[in-house]
């Protein structure tokens, strides 16, 4: 308790020496988020694994240059330092080997955008991007930002299309974290999409192709995933909204390996509230991937995914929500874990946000997890980890 109140306390004392975003002489624009995050877990109870206590502040700082021409450049540097004596697992800081636990920073954006001509603009350097397969996964003190070539048209109406290649990445999920490594042992990651939203009819839909080239033992890997979604207001503050997904993945070694995920959801909002419920199945020759960050999956919790089961398994979840009043939020998400062969799992996410004010914010988590071992893969036993984390952030 006594390191979250210094967590606390030392996101507040900084407040005071910061402002909003700053607005520069001749269009240069200054803005930031300073976070301070402390993880407690007490480790795998039945493994009888040892506690782990994650303590570290930092933060990015980004300078986005005036458009000249159409075109704009920004830059963002991001530090991270651990806090105090701790007991971590190097979630909150580096984990480049032999530099383990260790504070780092690096340059993690630095980019050109701008419109060539039309409706056609392009996506050049290190960036933060998100799509379904590679995005930020911002679940530490560094999302994931990655090196891309990209370029995008807006010619039809309601429809972007993207085209290009992502070859580098690095944060949360890479490693070293604060250092870009290559994706593959190729060139890289080309990506097709096609994304379509109509606010007006409430629909929104996505198509993308990845194709890994050189990914894994030399063999290109493609991913296909498409999803689809409904919004509707069916009566004055009540809110009916379903989807559905669809992955594929093909090793290109010229077998007929696969594997596939599909997915279904519903969220009804009501007033302050909001209840869901969220279906994903997945079978095949190969358990699921999420690719490069978090992954599309609708019943994905804060700790596990539908990758993290087997090939052939199924998740279901129950989700709620409620805003409190305007400054204070509570959602909920309880998941089933259930293979065909392995462990079942389940994971309970209880999630309080409180914005102090429109700079200020502050979200505890508490995450309980649990692996129900069968008898013919451990000792008969269950997995019980719980974990509390509590993140605060200011941006400026």
């Amino acid at each position: 308790m006594k390191n979250l109140s210094l967590a606390v306390a030392t996101i507040l004392s900084v407040t005071t020496m910061l402002s909003a975003e700053q607005t520069l002489p001749n269009g240069w624009t200054l803005s930031g988020n300073w976070r301070t995050a402390y993880i407690s877990d007490d480790g795998d109870s039945y493994k009888k694994s040892g506690e782990i206590h994650d303590f570290a502040t930092g933060g990015w700082v980004t300078l986005n240059t005036p458009e000249v021409n159409k075109f704009k450049a920004g830059i963002t540097l991001h530090t991270v330092q651990p806090l105090l004596g701790q007991n971590n697992n190097g979630w909150l800081t580096d984990n480049k080997e032999g530099q383990e636990f260790t504070s780092y920073s690096y340059i993690s954006e630095a980019y050109l955008t701008g419109t060539v001509f039309g409706k056609t603009s392009v996506i050049l350097g290190r960036k933060i991007i998100d799509t379904p397969f590679a995005n930020p996964d911002d679940i530490g003190m560094t999302p994931n930002s990655f090196e891309v070539y990209l370029v995008q048209n807006q010619d039809i109406e309601n429809v972007t299309l993207t085209a290009g290649r992502v070859t580098k990445m690095s944060g949360q999920d890479a490693s070293p974290r604060g250092e870009f490594s290559d994706l593959t042992s190729g060139d890289g990651v080309s990506v097709v999409a096609a994304n379509y939203a109509n606010e007006a009819s409430g629909l929104t839909g996505q198509l993308w192709h990845y194709n890994l080239n050189n990914f894994s033992d030399a063999i290109d890997v493609r991913i296909i995933y498409g999803d689809l979604g409904f919004s509707k207001e069916i009566s004055a503050g009540n809110t009916l909204t379903v989807g559905g997904q669809f992955a594929n993945y093909k090793m290109r070694d010229g077998s007929t390996d696969d594997g596939s995920v599909f997915g279904l959801k519903s969220q009804f909002a009501f007033g302050s509230a909001k209840i869901g419920i969220a279906y994903n199945g997945a079978n095949g020759d190969f358990t699921p991937d999420n690719g490069f960050g978090g992954g599309p999956f609708y019943t994905s919790s804060d700790v596990k995914t539908i990758s993290a089961v087997a090939k052939d398994s199924s998740a279901l979840q129950f989700s709620a929500d409620y805003q409190i009043n305007d400054k204070t939020a509570l959602s909920t998400k309880f998941t089933t874990f259930t293979p065909d062969e392995g462990d079942d799992l389940t994971e309970l996410d209880v999630k309080v946000s409180y914005a102090h004010t429109d700079n200020l914010s502050l979200d505890l988590y508490f995450e309980n997890y649990k692996a129900f071992q069968s008898d013919d893969n451990m000792s008969a036993g269950t997995d019980d980890n719980t974990e509390f984390s509590l993140f605060v952030n200011y941006k400026f």
